[in-house]
């Protein structure tokens, strides 16, 4: 599963993306003024390195290892400003604040992200078989009440 929203790096609150343990996302940043070469940061928690985009090329060196094979950028787009970052097989330790760093213009854009335990289908089969549970036992009890 993958979510992307084009936005701002003007505004510095957090944005929130949710996804699922095992997915991917994408972390968007997007620049409004087009600059020939920028170096860009992606970080986690303030300091744990995800990606650096170094003269308009990614550079996963000193990248931390919990994001290690599992981070994706688009350098084809990095002309149009489009600096977002995809992250693929998502686990819990993945919670956390994510902050694009834009290094020309020293703009940032925060996101937060919350990985769930359960696919949206996995969800749906759950409430399927609460559903007739939670009824049989609300009829239970009204049963029971009438006795």
């Amino acid at each position: 599963m993958s979510l992307f929203s084009p936005v701002s790096l003007q505004d510095s609150t957090f944005s929130t993306v949710n996804s699922y343990v095992g997915g991917s996302v994408t972390l968007p940043c997007r620049y409004e003024n087009k600059l020939q070469s920028t170096d860009v940061y992606w970080r986690y928690n303030a300091s744990r390195k995800v990606l650096s985009i170094i003269n308009g090329k990614p550079s996963p060196e000193e990248q931390d290892k919990i994001f290690s094979n599992r981070t994706k950028s688009f350098p084809s787009e990095y002309s149009e400003g489009n600096y977002s970052v995809e992250l693929k097989d998502l686990q819990l330790t993945h919670a956390g604040n994510y902050t694009c760093f834009i290094q020309d213009s020293n703009e940032e854009k925060k996101i937060q992200l919350f990985p769930e335990k359960q696919t949206p289908s996995q969800r749906n089969s759950c409430m399927k078989t609460e559903s007739p549970k939670i009824f049989l036992t609300a009829l239970l009890g009204l049963t029971l009440h009438l006795i």
